[in-house]
């Protein structure tokens, strides 16, 4: 946004800029919201520099074609910047000094133009297309990276599940009730991993245990029956147990969620599911884990703004690698009301939120 030349291209990189920032304002972190209003007031500036520079342009050639007649005329050549040498004529007369203060009108409106004097119209639509086109690339961008992709896996077991519709369940919590769909056709190690836990009356009773106001809610660990249990946290299914996906059986191994416990009684972990690029947008649920691979358990988050640098992919934005593998259909408010609960130090609601029950109804 800074090249000095020339202005067209540069408002088409800021407006640009502007567009991409604006997109990611949800985040309301501070340093985006200071890049969108710098981008914002760049981009318009840069604008209006740009056609400052076409109006001086082609004021100069509009001057220029008056002061010329088709009679005998004789040429003075003006130094143009940029290598562009204009020739302007004006006709042979005895009245050379009324002619020599237009001539120098002319030679005073050519010389305020900017550098890239002469109005290039192409160049002028090139830059135009290629603001839209680079706007409809970012937005096609956001799009696929909801997930609306293929799985990179050959799991015929999981495209047969596809047709099915996906399982929704109702929250119940002290704070008020939500709905969340799993996505079974795109995540099945992950959703049928909820979905077992959730038909066994896991959930039931458990609290939240964390919860990050503009961050994210985490939910799904057994210590959290006890708010104020010092391994909060830590906990998850039972090692060795097992579920179905299908007609295929997934083992909860052994795995290093557990942070405070020995290997063997660590908590049953499931495979990292990194397949589908779901990003964790608002209301999407998310696996957590301890940041080493294949830890994820019972324990997810709701995320409560788009935490596009906890995506699995992202390796740009940070070491942390969470799939999404479902979403807040309805009674997102609810989840927003616990995000803004007030908490102690150890970010745990007070007073406590509790999940009633997790029941499936669809």
């Amino acid at each position: 946004a800074f090249w000095p030349e020339p202005v067209g291209p540069r408002a088409g990189i800021a407006c640009l800029f502007f567009f991409e920032a604006m997109m990611d304002t949800q985040n309301k972190r501070p340093l985006v919201v200071a890049a969108t209003a710098f981008a914002a007031v760049l981009a318009v500036f840069s604008c209006y520099e740009a056609g400052k520079q076409y109006a001086l342009s082609a004021q100069s050639l509009h001057v220029a074609q008056a002061v010329s007649t088709p009679t005998a005329v004789t040429s003075r050549v003006l130094p143009m910047p940029n290598a562009h040498v204009h020739t302007y004529s004006r006709p042979v007369q005895q009245a050379a000094t009324v002619d020599d203060e237009r001539f120098e009108e002319v030679f005073s409106v050519a010389s305020e133009a900017p550098q890239q004097a002469a109005p290039n119209k192409p160049l002028a639509l090139l830059g135009a297309v290629s603001i839209v086109a680079g706007a409809l690339t970012i937005l096609y961008a956001k799009f696929k990276s909801r997930g609306y992709t293929q799985l990179k896996e050959d799991r015929p077991w999981s495209m047969a599940m596809a047709a099915e519709p996906n399982p929704q369940y109702l929250c119940k919590t002290t704070a008020g009730e939500f709905t969340i769909e799993l996505y079974m056709d795109q995540m099945p190690i992950s959703a049928a991993n909820f979905m077992d836990l959730a038909d066994s009356g896991y959930y039931n009773g458990i609290h939240f245990h964390r919860v990050i106001d503009n961050f994210m809610l985490q939910f799904g660990c057994p210590y959290a029956k006890d708010p104020k249990h010092p391994r909060c946290g830590t906990g998850g299914p039972e090692p060795g147990s097992t579920y179905k996906v299908g007609d295929k059986t997934i083992t909860r191994n052994g795995g290093g969620s557990d942070i405070l416990a020995t290997s063997s009684s660590s908590p049953g972990c499931i495979p990292d599911e990194l397949t589908a690029q779901i990003s964790n947008e608002p209301a999407t649920l998310s696996m957590a884990n301890t940041g080493m691979p294949n830890s994820g358990g019972s324990q997810f988050f709701i995320n409560t703004v788009h935490n596009d640098f906890l995506d699995w992919w992202r390796d740009d934005l940070s070491p942390s690698r969470h799939p999404v593998f479902g979403e807040v259909i309805d009674g997102f408010d609810i989840c927003m009301k616990i995000g803004k609960a007030p908490t102690d130090r150890r970010d745990s609601p007070t007073p406590p939120i509790q999940m009633i029950s997790v029941e499936r109804v669809k």
